[in-house]
């Protein structure tokens, strides 16, 4: 019996170290398992599309260009946090996004937050930024709060929070660093075991792995799980957006809260299913429910412009061939300004 006690707690032992040793390594590697691009950003591009050696870079079918490379400023590097200083005194207007409300691969001056400053003449603080999602950005919110009372001041007083949403989100809210560091906020813990268990790094990256698989039904390889794919990645990003909102009145009491979603023509012919049904949520009911249950505003582009955005309102020449140019926000931006924002 004794012998049977050593060997049971000998293997207690053994567990525990390996769950810790891989917990350490975990939390130290798990933002290299998936970068989420604060490092790094990325595009798969058509080569022959591009002008490979005006922009200097090696080819290759995935670009990366680090924050510190002066070819990644071109694009995404420039600070674009605040606008409309001359406006300091009104209640502020904030903009979470990815690249396409940070203004990819535009001057300043054509971006929609440097225009929807000047329409409004209102101060809009742009926390949006390459490759990340609302949620992602609204964690840089957070941090300029942290800074400084001042800060905290601002963004109580927002008036407007508007998230720019395109087809893309939804995968970046299924990396796997996204949901390993956001699980607990994502799925709550029901109880103290549970609360236990998730704040050892491994499990809770054994149970972000386990919710992907689980959300993503097998992707879009197989024709069969399309709809069910659908269906989940749906009810996820409900959720995801609810926690935004209720984020935003904690930070934002007055604030009204505005989802501008994107929509652009995607080619059929692209071969990627998984682009075609990632487009297909943005007209899923999910967003008159977010707008019925949490009086969210919704917005589709094509509702303001009257049409769909294509190739002809995408950057000529760059390293993606995703991004919106100027003409879409001389477009959108004044009839959006004056029906939505007083």
């Amino acid at each position: 019996m004794l012998k049977i006690i050593k060997i049971f707690s000998s293997n207690i032992i053994i567990l525990t170290v390996i769950i810790v040793l891989s917990s350490i390594y975990t939390d130290k590697n798990i933002n290299s398992f998936h970068n989420i691009n604060y490092i790094n950003a990325h595009s798969r591009i058509d080569e022959s599309k591009i002008n490979i050696k005006k922009y200097d870079i090696e080819k290759n079918n995935v670009i990366r260009l680090k924050l510190t490379d002066e070819k990644f400023k071109k694009f995404c590097g420039e600070e674009r946090i605040k606008f409309g200083e001359e406006y300091k005194n009104l209640p502020p207007i904030v903009l979470l996004g990815c690249s396409y409300a940070y203004g990819h691969g535009l001057k300043t001056e054509e971006t929609f937050s440097y225009k929807l400053s000047k329409i409004t003449q209102r101060p809009v603080y742009n926390f949006s930024g390459c490759g990340i999602s609302g949620m992602e950005s609204f964690g840089s919110l957070k941090v300029f709060i942290s800074e400084n009372e001042a800060n905290r001041e601002i963004i109580k007083n927002a008036e407007y929070v508007i998230y720019l949403y395109m087809h893309d989100h939804i995968n970046r809210y299924l990396e796997l660093s996204f949901l390993y560091n956001s699980y607990k906020e994502i799925f709550p813990p029901k109880n103290k075991f549970e609360e236990t268990l998730i704040s050892i790094p491994l499990i809770r990256l054994i149970c972000a792995v386990n919710k992907i698989r689980q959300i993503s039904a097998g992707g879009c390889k197989n024709i069969k799980y399309i709809n069910k794919f659908i269906n989940k990645s749906e009810q996820y990003l409900k959720r995801i957006i609810g926690i935004i909102n209720d984020e935003i009145h904690q930070y934002s009491p007055k604030a009204k809260f505005i989802i501008i979603l994107y929509d652009e023509k995607i080619s059929e012919d692209t071969g990627n299913l998984k682009i075609m049904y990632d487009s297909e949520i943005l007209n899923s009911r999910i967003w008159q429910e977010l707008k019925d249950e949490n009086n969210i505003e919704i917005i589709h582009t094509k509702d303001i412009t009257g049409f769909v955005f294509d190739k002809d309102y995408k950057l000529k020449e760059d390293i993606s061939e995703w991004h919106p140019n100027e003409k879409v926000w001389d477009i959108f931006t004044p009839k959006f300004a004056k029906k939505y924002i007083n």
